[in-house]
């Protein structure tokens, strides 16, 4: 039981990075189209922004802060996991000033869409690596 406990918990963290990085990247696709499509919507408040119904969806799931990618960074460091991971881990920490950026600074929205799409060109390279990585890794159990 240990041995089944201790396989699972590895293979459990080194599909997180991905996961996350995945999570960024259809953020940042659905800003881009948001962006082109000029896709705007108002809150009870007043304040208006780009509607994009499927990251909200998500972020209500899933936030993620600092803590975040710290635990990221652990499991990459812990567990020596490949490349591909710490790609993701800095893709997820780049994540965090850019969501900084976009929150508080005004920008063109041309800027807006330059920054997205690198961030999500970014994202998916690293899940497409994670794609080809994963099948190998669980052969070798």
């Amino acid at each position: 039981m240990e041995h089944l406990c201790r396989k699972l918990l590895i293979r459990i963290g080194k599909v997180i990075p991905f996961v996350l990085a995945f999570i960024v990247l259809v953020g940042y696709v659905e800003n881009v189209y948001s962006v082109l499509t000029d896709r705007i919507c108002i809150d009870e408040y007043g304040m208006a922004f780009y509607y994009c119904p499927f990251s909200t969806w998500i972020s209500n799931l899933v936030y993620i802060d600092w803590f975040d990618v710290l635990l990221v960074w652990i499991l990459c460091f812990a567990l020596e996991l490949c490349k591909y991971s710490f790609r993701c881990a800095y893709l997820i920490t780049l994540n965090l000033p850019f969501r900084w950026l976009v929150e508080h600074v005004s920008m063109p929205d041309d800027t807006i869409i330059g920054l997205a799409s690198f961030m999500a060109l970014a994202g998916l390279y690293c899940v497409c690596g994670g794609f080809k990585m994963i099948p190998q890794q669980r052969n070798k159990f």
